[in-house]
């Protein structure tokens, strides 16, 4: 659960993310095979404190240079999806998590939760009714300070521009919940246990590789994280092909069919764009010129 540098596992994951991003850019254009007009891509981070959030000038040209926008999912979700998304995120049967730890295990999460977070009795309550996996990011949300987010953000922006998705929430949630609920209750007060819940320290390793426009550190630091949270390297691999391989091979077809109608630009966690496996090298396997545009 808690993502953290592993570098003994992300060897054994080198040989399928073997393509290095050398230049430094968060920003990148796409063109030749065929498409009519260049498009580009983005890459996200999903949070980042509001100080430290920035667009470009560069970044607000290319944005308006485009006609449509394309991000993972649609923001907006009408009244049957947030039904259906709560039913994910909450533990069947009215369960709790409470229904998943040892005694003493939950004693020391509750605890934690009201002694250590300092989050009110009414609210622990209500987080504990959600899955391991987004009651992490609970965690995790309720101590940072305030944060922004780039899709919100472009979202906002793209108010008189197309806007496509090369996911649904439900396939999303597919994707990233992959552990049984046992599982992923295991890891989280494993994790609580070891002080290794701390959003301060991960959010700040994540900006620094974020604002150095570190596309390649970002998805090693992203390979790294989720080799951690496994058991061995097998399972390391399966998160990995399942969260970030399977997805971005799922995407290619539906950006290439958009650039041939369309000036698109792609804003996607920049973890998706680097690598063997990447959205850039993907591209450029498809016959495409993936370039770094420069601020």
């Amino acid at each position: 659960m808690k993502l953290i540098l592993s570098a003994v596992l992300i060897f054994t994951c080198t040989f399928i993310f073997s393509q290095t991003i050398s230049n430094k850019s968060l920003l990148w254009k796409v063109y030749g095979n065929g498409i009519a007009d260049t498009s580009y891509l983005y890459g996200t981070i999903h949070m980042i404190e509001k100080k430290d959030f920035l667009l470009t000038p560069q970044v607000k040209r290319t944005f308006k240079r485009a006609n449509t926008l394309v991000m993972e999912v649609n923001l907006k979700m009408d009244n049957q999806t947030k039904k259906e998304i709560a039913k994910q995120i909450m533990f069947p049967n009215r369960k709790t998590i409470k229904d998943y730890l040892s005694l003493s295990d939950y004693t020391y999460f509750h605890s934690y939760m009201i002694d250590t977070l300092k989050i009110m009795p009414l609210k622990v309550t209500i987080y504990e009714m959600m899955t391991p996996f987004f009651l992490q990011a609970i965690i995790l949300k309720e101590q940072m300070n305030k944060v922004v987010s780039y899709e919100e953000k472009y979202a906002k922006m793209a108010k008189k521009k197309e806007q496509l998705f090369v996911e649904t929430i439900q396939e999303q949630l597919n994707f990233i919940t992959v552990d049984s609920l046992n599982i992923q209750a295991e890891k989280l007060i494993k994790d609580i246990r070891a002080g290794k819940m701390n959003a301060t320290t991960e959010l700040k390793k994540m900006t620094d590789l974020y604002l150095k426009q570190d596309l390649q550190g970002l998805h090693n630091y992203m390979l790294k994280s989720i080799a951690e949270s496994e058991d061995n390297p097998e399972q390391a691999k399966a998160m990995i092909d399942k969260m970030l391989v399977h997805r971005n091979k799922n995407w290619i077809p539906k950006l290439e069919n958009w650039m041939k109608q369309k000036t698109l630009f792609v804003a996607v966690g920049a973890g998706h764009l680097a690598g063997e496996e990447g959205v850039i090298n993907l591209l450029r396997k498809q016959g495409y010129t993936v370039e770094p545009v420069f601020n």
